[in-house]
């Protein structure tokens, strides 16, 4: 039976009479899924319970009090960050003064992690302690894109900002860029962010796996699907994506932020005062002071 999970053992989990049940199992339960399923090979029926089927009753996983627990710290985290982040905005826009180059930035980088917060959170902890998809074919490639898009925004923003300081500090009598032209980068931000991770959402699916448990059970795994065009593209895409969402922000960052710490530690900043030169025109003065009593 190639359906059952290879930690389940037949005297634990199948029964070779359709009528027989599991000894802890609850058979008016309204929660449970119980199917008669029948080997083709050898025509025997076995009893499947489709409750039990993809998390193992001594996983932690099976815990309702670890679930009680992730579910929780889950909800937190969700309060927070629509909370912080919304605060966030509304304090950019609803203050002119708060109206900076800067702020636009750090705005976005809100923005991008209130969608990961709201697309992304609620549905990757109920996906992770079911061990299947329970959400529906369309939710499936919004998540996954959703997610791909945030942290690509994330990154290139992060990116902006340090460039946005770097040119501040390396060439602070030059005007900085204007709010219009920060709004372009951002723009352009998620627009290469929406294209780039586009193939994220055009080949996630939700699918069941041959001769599993999830064709019996009826449940659903999401996942990236390249059989269409080739695996070698998901590798190519792969490597695509971690040049663009890792090492080349990472690159930027490192370059911009160490230019700015060597400025500001071996460079006197210009307007910065000098402390030998002030202590010497102090003494001068104390000098003409006294003479002329």
């Amino acid at each position: 039976m190639t359906f059952q999970p290879s930690w389940i053992s037949p005297e634990r989990r199948l029964f070779p009479t359709s009528n027989t049940l599991e000894p802890d199992r609850d058979p008016s339960s309204p929660f449970t899924m119980d199917l008669n399923v029948t080997d083709v090979d050898d025509n025997t029926t076995f009893y499947l319970d489709c409750d039990r089927e993809f998390v193992h009753p001594d996983s932690t996983l099976y815990s309702p009090y670890f679930q009680g627990a992730v579910y929780t710290m889950y909800a937190i985290i969700f309060v927070i960050a629509i909370v912080g982040n919304g605060f966030v905005c509304y304090s950019v826009l609803s203050s002119p003064r708060m109206r900076t180059v800067t702020n636009y930035f750090i705005m976005n980088l809100a923005i991008g992690d209130m969608l990961i917060t709201i697309l992304c959170v609620p549905f990757t902890s109920v996906a992770l302690l079911k061990q299947y998809w329970p959400f529906g074919s369309f939710l499936c490639p919004v998540v996954n894109y959703s997610q791909a898009l945030s942290v690509f925004v994330s990154a290139y923003t992060l990116v902006a900002i340090s460039i946005d300081k770097f040119m501040v500090i390396m060439w602070p009598l030059r005007p900085r860029i204007s709010k219009r032209f920060a709004t372009s980068i951002i723009a352009l931000v998620w627009l290469i962010a929406g294209t780039t991770v586009l193939p994220t959402g055009t080949f996630t699916r939700v699918n069941q796996p041959n001769g599993t448990q999830y064709q019996y059970c009826d449940r659903y795994i999401c996942r990236e699907d390249w059989s269409q065009v080739g695996e070698e593209y998901s590798v190519i895409y792969s490597q695509i994506l971690m040049v663009m969402q890792y090492i080349i922000p990472s690159v930027v960052l490192l370059f911009t932020y160490t230019s700015i710490a060597a400025m500001i530690w071996c460079h006197r900043i210009p307007g910065e005062a000098e402390n030998s030169r002030d202590r010497r025109i102090a003494r001068s003065k104390r000098k003409r002071f006294f003479k002329k009593q």
